[in-house]
């Protein structure tokens, strides 16, 4: 996964001073945010579908919340929290997408363009 440039990860700093805290049960660290960042911008489209899991990366569906987990030692969702706090601050757009499986609409993340690299 290619490395987050340093103008956009001092910027992303800036954006969230108070770091780490706790919201809706998941610890917001610095890291959470950049992996996030990273695996939306290295990922198709830059776009992910959450598919949000309590449960272990074997067993949660492909998504942001998958790649999260096998990134970071955690079986918590993240995905939802962590694309609510970016979109916040117009880090990311939450939006809908297609399951593959079903063909249901379910929430997906987007990277905004100014994020990308």
């Amino acid at each position: 996964m290619k490395e987050m440039p340093p103008k956009l990860s001092n910027k992303l700093e800036n954006l969230f001073p108070n770091l780490p805290y706790r919201k809706r049960g998941i610890k917001i660290t610095l890291d959470l945010l950049k992996v996030t960042i990273k695996i939306l911008n290295n990922s198709t489209n830059k776009t992910l579908p959450q598919n949000c899991r309590n449960e272990t990366a074997e067993k949660t569906p492909y998504g942001l919340d998958k790649l999260v987990k096998i990134n970071l030692p955690t079986s918590q969702r993240t995905a939802n929290i962590v694309s609510d706090i970016l979109a916040k601050k117009k880090i990311v757009e939450i939006i809908h997408v297609k399951n593959k499986r079903t063909e249901r609409m379910i929430k997906g993340t987007c990277l905004v363009n100014k994020w990308t690299w």
